[in-house]
Parts: structure tokens; sequence; C-alpha cells
């Protein structure tokens, strides 16, 4: 039987009621510390949902943010929230960070992953705890810059403050996961893809945790190359919403350490076990050196009834 490990990456569905909560919180009608203690009740029920499925690694499930973007704002000052736009194809909306002045550290993100793991500790779970970071080119395109008026400048100097955030917590948690969907977009520059490698050394210096680079949704096949040469441990590839072009991913996976995102989080359909199995089978075939399985991408998409179906459908593939 071929080795492998679960993953849960990204976000995880808000409960109705979480939504109401924060709905209340925004419109004056709630304190900070009655919405912090919902966001650590909202994080003990994820947890323990984590536990029962067991996966190698997890996030905390980001509650506490809105989308991807909005987690920034938990460890970068120097920029607003902008206008809402559509994230990707989806019925998904984020809030650009519109970029108002220099990007610096910001302390709030270390003290939240200090919580998750008191908590993990405290429920004891087993699986290991992963922080979640934009990556830099991503950051560039989802942003608004009215400070640096530069794509590369500041897409490195993200990568430099970035990496001083990644110093700051990396002896909270127990991986480092950059979110890169971006590097499949159309119409980024070649000269900014052709830079992008430089920028994770620049972000990655001096780090000591492992890193997974995520990439999700649509492949552009002639991308793939940009991915794996990024100077990370372990590269993660959405492979559920690429089934017709595994061939030529497939083909990047030799000697490399790979996140295979099997189950889709954009509908609400429950995958075969025997598919996931084989799409396992066929990476270990093709050369991989080690594999890892979750969630193809951010569970925002789906409800959180069918989320916790797909992550117990992770249970039974690992048993």
């Amino acid at each position: 039987m071929i080795k492998f490990k679960a993953y849960i990456i990204g976000s995880y569905p808000r409960s109705l009621a979480l939504g109401k909560t924060i709905s209340r919180f925004r419109s004056g009608k709630l304190s900070q510390d009655k919405l912090d203690n919902a966001f650590l009740k909202e994080e003990e029920k994820f947890f323990n949902i984590v536990k029962e499925v067991n996966p190698a690694f997890t996030t905390d499930g980001l509650f506490r943010w809105d989308d991807i973007v909005d987690l920034t704002f938990s460890y970068i000052n120097g920029q607003e929230k902008g206008e809402l736009m559509r994230f990707f194809d989806n019925n998904f909306y984020y809030r650009k960070a519109v970029i108002k002045s220099k990007l610096t550290p910001k302390e709030e993100y270390q003290k939240i992953l200090e919580l998750d793991k008191e908590m993990l500790k405290k429920l004891e779970v087993k699986s290991s705890l992963s922080s979640v970071i934009l990556g830099p080119l991503t950051y560039v395109e989802l942003s608004q810059d009215e400070y640096y008026h530069d794509e590369e400048e500041l897409m490195f100097t993200y990568s430099s403050v970035v990496n001083e955030v990644i110093k700051g917590i990396e002896s909270k948690v127990d991986m480092i996961e950059i979110h890169e969907p971006s590097l499949f977009s159309k119409g980024i520059k070649k000269e900014t893809l052709d830079k992008l490698s430089s920028a994770y050394d620049a972000m990655l210096k001096g780090v000591r945790k492992p890193t997974l680079v995520i990439s999700y949704f649509e492949v552009l096949s002639k991308r793939l190359p940009y991915l794996f040469s990024l100077p990370v441990e372990n590269y993660g590839v959405d492979i559920i919403e690429n089934k017709k072009k595994l061939a030529n991913i497939y083909k990047y996976f030799k000697d490399k350490n790979v996140f295979l995102g099997v189950l889709n989080t954009r509908n609400t359909k429950m995958e075969r076990i025997s598919t996931i199995k084989r799409m396992v089978e066929k990476a270990k075939e093709k050369g991989a050196k080690e594999i890892m399985i979750g969630n193809a991408s951010l569970m925002d998409f789906i409800p959180e009834k069918v989320a916790r179906k797909k992550l117990m459908l992770l249970k039974k593939v690992i048993q």
C-alpha cells in the first residue's frame, strides 16, 4: 500500500450562527470580547472535526477573516480595505487590500496562532498546525497599490516583510502554507513570473519550518515550470479540477513532495474513494517522493455540512 498523508488546507466555512454574530458586532450590537469568544467556540468545533479526521496538518479554519486577502490585515500594516471584488471564477468576493503607506510587520497573527496551539493541546488533537500566508504574486494581483507604484518593488517588499512575519510565527506552527492561486491567472507578465522564485527566496530566507505552496483552480500547463521551481519543500496542485491536464501535471512530480487537491471545494458532489486512491497511485508511479492529499482549495464556496462530509471522506481514504 502506498503511504500518503492527509492535510486540511486553507479555510473552513463559517456557521450561520457565527455569521450572525459577526454581523451584530459590525453593527455595534456586540462587544469585541463576545466576538472573540464566538471565534474560539467555532475553532473548537472545527478542531474537534480535525481530531476525528486526524490529518497530519491542519489550519485553524481561518474563521476570523472574511477572505484570504483579509488575512493579510492580521500580519501587515500599511494597507486599508478597498472595494469588493470577485474571487477568481467563484460566487465569492474579497476586499482589495489598498496599499496606502510603507508595508511593515504586524503581530496580531502571531497571537492568534498562540491561541490555536493552546487549543489543539487542550483538545488533544494530534494534527500539526499550519499557518496560512498569501503568496507574493497573489498579493500583488489582488491588491491596489497607491504607494509603491511599481509591481516588482511591491512584490519584493511584501516578501521581505513576510519574511519577518514568518520568523515571528514559526515557533508557534509546524508548517508555512503559502497560497498562490494567481500563479495560473491569465495576463501575468512574463517578467513578473521570472522574478517570482527570487521573491520566494527573499520571503523564505532563514526560515526553518517546512513550506508548502498551494495553487488551485484551473492550471495553465505552460506555467507549471514556475510552480515547481519555487524554493519550497512541498508543491500543491488542484488535480480534481484539472483531470484533463493530469498528464502534463504528473510530468513535474518526479522526486518532488506533492500535495494533491483531491476534494473539490467548489461543488457539493462527493468524490469516490477509488478515484482518490487511483490519483495517489498515479502520482507515486510518476516518481513523487512524498504524497499529501486534501481539500483542493478554500472551503468558503460550499455549505458547512458539505465541507464536513468531504473531510469525513478524507478520513475514510486514509484509514
